[in-house]
């Protein structure tokens, strides 16, 4: 019985590659997430661009850096990336889930959907639907 000429570091050993991303950079879109354990699911919008005023919104003349919202509200990115990285939605999904937090915010405002920071009561009777 006879060997192969083939050493160990000659065999061609396959290269595993790894497909994710990176959580140190922020991806612009639109995602969902729960703030909180047991709320409601809300819209996060991250974007790079100029930040805005807070108390007017507008454009603010300052150095362009990383920004989120959820349901329009801003909030620090840190509490969001990269939590929210892996459900991303469209648009439309996110205009809807803000829309929800306002409806409920007249309507229900003692709901969870009205403060996504509150935890959701099973036996309210408002829903948003």
């Amino acid at each position: 019985m006879t060997r192969a000429n083939l050493t160990y570091a000659d065999a061609a050993m396959p290269v595993r590659t790894f497909e994710g991303f990176d959580p140190d950079t922020p991806v612009a879109g639109f995602y969902k997430m729960r703030l909180r354990g047991g709320g409601v699911m809300c819209g996060i919008r991250i974007w790079h661009g100029p930040p805005h005023d807070p108390v007017t919104g507008e454009e603010m003349d300052r150095g362009w850096r990383w920004q989120t919202e959820a349901n329009g509200a801003q909030i620090d990115i840190d509490r969001v990336w990269p939590k929210c990285a892996d459900q991303p939605i469209s648009e439309d999904e996110y205009q809807h889930l803000s829309g929800l937090q306002t409806w409920a915010q007249e309507n229900a405002p003692k709901s969870a959907f009205a403060d996504p920071h509150r935890k959701v009561d099973p036996l309210a009777s408002t829903l948003p639907f």
